[in-house]
């Protein structure tokens, strides 16, 4: 158990300690007179005697409390001390009818004083102080206010004997130093037990194999184990008090702070962490109905394994690797960032992932960073097409050849993306007999190379990429309904560009940072500008927003961009302005008087005079109607 030392403001309470302590047969460390002033220092010199828990009474208490971590049991006056005092007060002051008393004193050392102004036919003010520099202040409010007496502590008494005021000590009996002589023996079963846990919960952490890491409300770090040490390379390095973001750069902080604020019971993501894929979790700490902090474990994928550096090596010269990394994605908007979080949760399985979006989304990069969050990371990664391929092709260069004098074709994608991840677009192009063979390999890890069946064993992921409704063909009977179910457990869709419009402003300020910096040109984008490329429903997504963003910066005449040279680029790069609407059709943008005046400009190579003429408007109705229509002419950019 913690020891216990007492430490008391007056000689009588000493006497009194000690026969409690007698009584009571307590195993206590130290017990000592001291001075206020020497309160924080007399605590902790107890403190390296051994001393794990404090008795003090008032100011005291209150001091050891604030300048020290040390555990304080207070004495608390008890309701019969409290009527003591009072009589006694009243004793000091005879023939006063309904005297006033003040009691000064730090609120905590006083239990329930309700009532006493009806039993003693009194006036009981009292002036609870926070800090014992209040003291003074106290002193004279209370005299000010018309009390007759004042009762407190040394601090008080002293104050009022130099205003030569009437004042009486508050005196403790054997009952308030028993009783917090019998909480300081429950503190102590309690750090005790404390201890207890914490030595087995440092047990169980430490030889754990997952690493695990629990932080406070603010993300902090509280606690580390000896996996987490290992896995993160901060083999004797200090962790503890660091925040998680620090530590943990590549886990998204948002879905910890939905666990820390109760919006999720617990999460799972992977990542990667020194250089290694991990599987991550976060669960809250709980206790009396409030989020106390969070358990973050991760562990390494099961299956991962470290390539050597030659086959690493042989990897990068053939291409077969991946690039991309969800830590290059800047998302704000939601159904992007679900997406994001499907395909981080995707990675930790081995299953195929089908990944769905309009041509321009990005999907093969979705593709490159599950790969570099799963357990396949440091093997392969192959990518074929399947657009344009007669069946022979797909055959060959999917499955293999064994009698191919090329290497790539004899062991074909499959073979080749052994332990890794193949990556097959345009799966929709896929032909019957591809698509059985397939299936075989993903269902079965079977890979057939001709018609015999003579098959291999394969430990590889499959992602497939289609631009196309995948169930449609199904429907139709141009794809295999149970490839079709194989594949579509895990299911990224990326929404196209124009359904989340707040990601346009952030590719195009990329755009506009990595283009300055290639053509050494540094303009603005107007907000006007800015509206109008968002307005845009870029059909090509991605891919035709980045190719425009180049065009306008390496064009663009002016050290500001505006909307007209927005809406001039838009109208020479995609004079139809079609855009596909979710029921599959096009609409065409471009009002019929709108081409008329295009065409009239460019005939008149801008003159605005000669279009109005033969129009047979005023310059200043053709200026209208421009504008209504966003008709800009080229020769007004120069």
């Amino acid at each position: 158990m913690s020891k216990i030392a007492v430490l008391l403001p007056k000689e009588y309470m000493l006497e009194q300690a000690k026969k409690v302590i007698q009584e009571e047969n307590l195993d206590i460390s130290m017990i000592k007179v001291i001075k206020t002033a020497d309160s924080v220092y007399e605590a902790r010199q107890a403190v390296e005697q051994g001393a794990g828990i404090i008795v003090a009474r008032g100011v005291q208490a209150a001091f050891i409390k604030e300048y020290t971590n040390i555990p304080v049991a207070e004495i608390i006056l008890t309701g019969q001390e409290i009527g003591l005092m009072i009589a006694g007060a009243k004793a000091m002051i005879p023939g006063k009818i309904h005297p006033q008393i003040a009691l000064i004193g730090i609120q905590s050392m006083f239990s329930d004083l309700t009532h006493f102004e009806e039993l003693f036919d009194i006036t009981l003010k009292t002036y609870f102080m926070e800090e014992i520099e209040e003291a003074a202040e106290k002193v004279e409010l209370a005299i000010s206010e018309g009390a007759d007496i004042i009762l407190g502590g040394e601090t008080v008494n002293a104050l009022a004997e130099q205003r030569d005021f009437p004042a009486s000590f508050i005196h403790s009996t054997e009952e308030s130093i028993r009783a917090a002589l019998k909480m300081a023996g429950k503190m102590s079963l309690s750090a005790e037990a404390e201890k207890k846990y914490i030595a087995q919960f440092e047990t169980v952490i430490n030889n754990s194999s997952s690493g695990i890491i629990e932080i406070n409300a603010e993300k902090e770090i509280m606690i580390v184990n000896k996996a987490a040490k290992e896995l993160l390379k901060k083999h004797g390095k200090k962790i503890s008090g660091t925040l998680l973001e620090n530590v943990l750069p590549e886990l998204e902080m948002k879905y910890v702070d939905d666990v820390l604020q109760g919006k999720r019971d617990m999460f799972m993501t992977s990542g990667y962490t020194a250089g290694m894929p991990v599987m991550i979790t976060a669960a809250p700490i709980q206790y009396e109905g409030r989020i106390q902090g969070a358990i973050i474990s991760f562990i390494q994928h099961m299956g991962s394994r470290n390539s050597n550096v030659e086959e690493l090596h042989s990897y990068y010269l053939k291409g077969y690797v991946a690039k991309g990394h969800f830590s290059e994605l800047r998302i704000t908007n939601k159904k992007m960032a679900y997406c994001v979080e499907l395909s981080k949760m995707y990675a930790l399985s081995k299953m195929p992932v089908l990944i769905t979006g309009e041509p321009g989304t990005g999907k093969e990069f979705f593709a490159q960073c599950i790969h570099n969050n799963s357990s396949y990371k440091t093997g392969p990664f192959v990518t074929i097409n399947c657009s344009g391929m007669t069946e022979q092709m797909q055959l060959d260069r999917i499955f293999g050849n064994p009698e191919s004098g090329d290497d790539g074709i004899r062991k074909g994608a499959l073979a080749i993306g052994d332990l890794g991840t193949v990556l097959i677009s345009e799966i929709e192009n896929l032909t019957p007999v591809c698509q059985y063979r397939l299936y075989r390999a993903v269902r079965y890890r079977d890979l057939i190379q001709n018609d015999l069946e003579r098959s291999q064993t394969l430990d590889s992921r499959v992602i497939a990429a289609t631009s196309a409704d995948l169930y449609q063909y199904v429907r139709e009977g141009r794809f295999r309904e149970d490839l079709f179910f194989l594949l579509s457990g895990l299911t990224v869709e990326i929404p196209p560009l124009r359904q989340r419009c707040e990601d346009i402003r952030v590719i195009v300020e990329d755009c506009r940072k990595k283009f300055s910096r290639r053509y050494s040109k540094f303009p603005k984008i107007s907000e006007e500008a800015m509206k109008e490329i968002e307005s845009f429903s870029w059909p090509g997504n991605e891919i035709q927003l980045e190719a425009f963003c180049e065009r306008m910066m390496l064009t663009t005449p002016k050290k500001t961009i505006t909307s007209e040279f927005v809406r001039f680029l838009l109208e020479e790069m995609y004079p139809s302005l079609e855009s596909r609407e979710e029921d599959g059709t096009k609409v065409v943008y471009q009002h019929p008087e709108a081409a008329e005046l295009a065409m009239l400009l460019e005939k008149y190579r801008g003159s605005r005079s000669a279009v109005a003429r033969e129009l047979g408007i005023s310059t200043t109705t053709l200026w209208r109607r421009m504008k209504k229509y966003g008709v800009i002419s080229k020769y007004d950019l120069v």
